[in-house]
Formats: C-alpha cells, structure tokens, sequence
C-alpha cells in the first residue's frame, strides 16, 4: 500500500506527526512517499494578508502547546523562524534566509532516501530544542544522524537547485490535485486527511482497506 505525505518545514502540526509516521513505517507494510513543500507563506503569502499576532498567531501558538502536551512532545517557538515574516503585521519579508536552504537540503536528503529521517531529525531541532537549529554544527549533528555529511549535501542542493525546485513544485500541484493546499497531508488513492489529528481516522481507514504488520 502506497502512502503520499505532504510535508513543510515550517509547520509545527507536521512536527507533531513525525513520530507516529515513523512507527507506522517501521511496524506496517506501507509505503510512505514523502513530498516535500515550501510553507504556505510561500505558496500562498496572500493567505496571511490579515493575519497578524492577535487574530492569528496568539491562538495558533496557544494550540501548538496544548497539542505537544497531549502528545508529550517538546515544544518551543522556533528561533530562528524558519520563515521569515513579521508577526505583529503577518507581512512576509523578501528576504528569507532560511527556508530555501533548509527545503533544499531536505529534498536532496530524500534523494537519498532519507527524506523522512532527515525531517524528524531536524524538526526536533527546530521546534524540539532550545538550541540554534540553524547553525552549522547542529545541522552536521543532523545530516550525521542519517548517514550524511552536511557539506556534501549543500553542494548537492546547488548543484540540484533546479531539480529540487521543479520537484517540490510538481509536490504542490500533486498536494492541490489531492483536495488540500495544508499539510501535514496523507493521501491515498483518492482519499485524503488532512491534519495531524487526523492520523487515527487515517490510520483507520488504511486498516480497513488491507494494510498490515510487517
């Protein structure tokens, strides 16, 4: 059984999912093909056009806590924000410094086949960890955990620029193809759930239609 899961760095619900994404992986004879998309600020910025800190930002970070506490999961506001954008209007800056980089680095892990290890990997760094997930040392921490080397892997995602950006856009036009623009997104066949508290629906549905132990 075939499994489409639309992922984004930015996204602390897709965080939150990671873990139970592993598991199903290790423990089921399912196939998870990871897409990878650039944030919605990104895709979509007009979709933060009248959102700001207090009609907006407050209550999601309000949400994203109580969401790791049910699910005993670390949670910090990441810093730096791998989007930048300015909370207190929702306007997102020009320049972003970030998230190219950290996308392009992800896709070109999962050339490697490490997509989804190197996502859980370095989304306990963001939104896990105290620490300063951007800087060098602990993006090597998390190439070496997978079996990569940070260096080789920035030349890679130069080299591959134009690749791995034709490929996360082709993910997008699949995502919205598949019935939603948000992730975490798991699609199968023509059937989709959108959310990370959707797994158990999602895991249910996959059950019923002959999904089972390794």
């Amino acid at each position: 059984m075939k499994v489409d899961f639309y992922f984004s760095y930015r996204s602390p619900y897709s965080y939150f999912i990671l873990p139970r994404i592993k598991k199903l992986i290790e423990e089921y004879n399912v196939e998870v093909n990871f897409k990878l998309v650039y944030p919605l600020a990104i895709r979509e910025p007009s979709f933060f056009r009248t959102k700001n800190m207090f009609t907006y930002f407050f209550w999601r970070l309000l949400d994203y806590r109580r969401v790791a506490n049910k699910l005993g999961m670390s949670f910090y506001r990441p810093r730096p924000d791998p989007i930048s954008q300015n909370l207190f209007t929702g306007k997102i800056s020009s320049k972003q410094p970030y998230i190219f980089y950290v996308c392009h680095l992800g896709q070109a892990a999962h050339y490697h086949g490490q997509g989804i290890n190197f996502a859980y990997a370095l989304s306990n760094n963001i939104f896990g960890s105290k620490e300063g997930w951007y800087e060098k040392n602990s993006l090597s921490k998390v190439c070496n955990m997978v079996g990569l080397n940070l260096e080789d892997l920035e030349k890679e995602a130069t080299e591959q620029e134009k690749k791995i950006v034709s490929d996360i856009e082709l993910n997008q036009k699949q995502q919205l193809a598949a019935g939603h623009h948000g992730v975490p997104l798991l699609v199968h066949g023509d059937k989709y759930f959108f959310g990370q508290d959707r797994f158990d629906d999602f895991f249910a549905f996959m059950i019923e239609n002959g999904m089972q132990k390794r």
